[in-house]
């Protein structure tokens, strides 16, 4: 299992730095796009794999990222009202069960905000003048993380962290992994030639890393409230893109807001 981790992890790595370092704000735009609809996908089909909100569900994820990368953020917030009318206009006039169309849009709105909203921040980063090296800072604080937190776990996990949302997670590996976030946020910043303190670095490693492994915490929640495993098979390894995706999705909104904070 663990060979099969790593070497996709390397394989999915190689086109991602591509896009974020060559492929330009619509290059990443797109990347974003597609992880965005896939991931929206396995949530729905997670919770209700019923076709006539799923399809909406997955343009109203394609479409909040797009409006972000062409008008910026200023676009996220109508984006999200469109999105709300929609979903609302489509309970009054989806059919008599009520009940069951405002459930639906309801699902529909919570997922898609769950995993685009996020990923729109991500775009509106790398829109930025220093953005490529704001996600490469941000993925590699989480990333790093993750990996520690994974398999100082697996091996020297002896406390159980959040045993109702998931028992395989301990607190040895949350510490390992919130230690490696802080090290590779000086590490990485150093690397990048950005001219961040070394408390400062520390303490950005150690909000975006926690933020990290809340959303991870989160996905897992929602997995097993479903009673499942993986939401996909889509990554050997890994499971679905938004089993990939669950930490970021907590940690590009907070990285983002650091960055007009102007704390880095």
């Amino acid at each position: 299992m663990h060979g099969r981790r790593l070497l996709s992890a390397l394989i999915l790595l190689f086109p991602f730095l591509l896009l974020v370092i060559y492929g330009g704000e619509r290059g990443f735009a797109l990347l974003a796009m597609v992880a965005a609809v896939i991931s929206v996908w396995e949530f729905t089909r997670l919770v209700d794999p019923s076709v006539p909100w799923r399809a909406l569900a997955l343009l109203g994820a394609a479409g909040l990222v797009g409006a972000t990368a062409l008008g910026g953020m200023e676009w996220f917030g109508p984006g999200v009202l469109l999105l709300l009318l929609l979903e609302l206009s489509r309970v009054v006039g989806g059919g008599e069960d009520m009940e069951a169309n405002l459930r639906h849009a309801t699902l529909c709105v919570v997922g898609v905000l769950y995993v685009a909203g996020p990923l729109s921040f991500a775009v509106a980063l790398r829109g930025m003048p220093e953005g490529v090296r704001y996600i490469l800072v941000a993925c590699t604080i989480v990333w790093i993380g993750d990996t520690a937190a994974f398999y100082i776990g697996s091996s020297l996990g002896r406390r159980p962290l959040a045993p109702r949302l998931s028992p395989k997670k301990s607190v040895e590996g949350s510490v390992a992994g919130l230690v490696a976030s802080m090290l590779a946020s000086w590490l990485g910043t150093r690397a990048l030639g950005m001219p961040v303190p070394f408390l400062s670095s520390l303490l950005l490693g150690a909000v975006i890393g926690g933020a990290g492994q809340l959303g991870d915490l989160v996905e897992s929640g929602i997995k097993r409230a479903f009673h499942v495993k993986d939401t996909s098979d889509l990554i050997p390894g890994h499971g679905g893109m938004l089993d990939r995706m669950d930490s970021l999705l907590f940690a590009l909104p907070v990285f983002y807001l650091w960055v007009r904070m102007e704390w880095i």
